[in-house]
């Protein structure tokens, strides 16, 4: 299946959250497996931050999605029993309107491009669900920041979804993370490159997003981990302030390949939407907006996860419980840390299999 490409929002434009508005919205999605009689085998996978619609490529395609463990036939996220739907999210730079997109005016937003919400992001992906005809969800899935869009389908459409998987993200941020988010976006803005967001004429703040990119690194991993894969090992040609550690050239790596795939401002914009979501906005309080869930509700927590804690999940558990949530918590041990979700098929299996209503 290739990405196919639909314009949302031309006769009415979506209000936007933190105010503001957009119209004719792009939104680049991709579907796997076939939509039953009954039509209620369709299920929404919601990407993480850096992520985009290929979760998953046919074998024979050479190619693989980002959740390429993690489906097919027989898998959990069985393509021969579900109905799968993925899009671009609203901000990115994979198809979906975003900074990076032309405005009306024919040149990129850049810089004009408004504040988006999580919010946003799901008002544009039930946009497409209502173009494709869907009117309700087996299931909606997602890990880290797609565990928060699930989080607030979850909230603003109560009735359209029989279960949520919530996978490695808490309900908010941590002071911490933010502090990580800030300082990423703060390597990007002092790029001498750029330009207040206006550099698509010109050359991209490539130093700033690849720091950015290694810095995220490091929290979606674990010591034990990094320790496993390099240790101290050195570099045979080691430069005194460059790579002279192999984690070093590593990250190095992963900042330099980063910059094929992804755009600053998109960097900038989405990690803002992570920071800050917070379930309770546009509610009295948070136990008014999580008592509006009424899916069963799936969510599996990391213990070595740096990104969102373990304790940041016991808060969201005891916060979901609280409120009279039909939940199911679980925790597991990897050391893949925040990554483990996108990796560790055999640890997920079980908790996806359950989630998803299969046992």
């Amino acid at each position: 299946m290739t990405t196919q490409h639909i314009t949302l929002f031309q006769h009415q434009p979506l209000t936007l959250f933190y105010g503001g508005s957009l119209a004719h919205i792009h939104v680049a999605y991709r579907t796997y497996g076939t939509l039953n009689a009954q039509r209620d085998n369709a299920v929404l996978i919601c990407h993480a931050l850096t992520g985009d619609a290929t979760p998953y490529c046919a074998p024979e395609s050479g190619e693989k999605g980002w959740w390429q463990n993690f489906m097919g036939p027989g898998l959990a996220l069985d393509t021969e029993r579900y109905f799968f739907i993925c899009s671009n999210v609203l901000g990115g730079c994979k198809g979906t309107t975003g900074p990076s997109s032309m405005a009306l005016d024919g040149k990129p937003f850049g810089s004009r491009f408004p504040a988006i919400s999580v919010q946003d992001i799901v008002e544009v992906q039930k946009g497409l669900l209502d173009a494709l005809g869907i009117t309700h969800l087996h299931a909606v899935i997602g890990g880290s920041f797609g565990g928060m869009q699930a989080t607030q389908w979850a909230i603003t459409y109560p009735h359209m979804m029989t279960h949520v998987l919530n996978l490695c993200s808490s309900l908010t941020l941590s002071p911490e993370a933010v502090g990580f988010d800030h300082v990423m976006r703060q390597a990007i803005i002092a790029d001498p490159h750029f330009n207040n967001g206006d550099y698509y004429d010109t050359t991209p703040p490539h130093q700033g997003l690849a720091v950015a990119r290694m810095l995220g690194m490091l929290t979606y991993r674990t010591p034990r981990q990094l320790n496993k894969a390099f240790g101290r090992a050195k570099k045979q040609e080691p430069r005194y302030f460059g790579d002279t550690f192999q984690v070093e050239s590593y990250l190095s790596y992963q900042g330099q390949k980063f910059l094929e795939r992804f755009d600053a401002n998109s960097y900038l914009h989405l990690t803002r939407a992570l920071d800050n979501f917070d379930p309770a906005d546009g509610f009295d309080s948070l136990q008014t907006a999580l008592s509006r869930i009424q899916a069963h509700y799936t969510l599996v927590a990391v213990a070595s996860d740096q990104l969102f804690t373990l304790s940041d999940m016991h808060t969201s558990r005891d916060q979901l419980q609280a409120s009279g949530v039909n939940l199911d918590y679980y925790e597991l041990n990897s050391d893949f840390g925040h990554d483990a979700f996108l990796v560790e098929y055999d640890f997920f299996e079980p908790f996806l299999r359950k989630g998803l209503g299969q046992m």
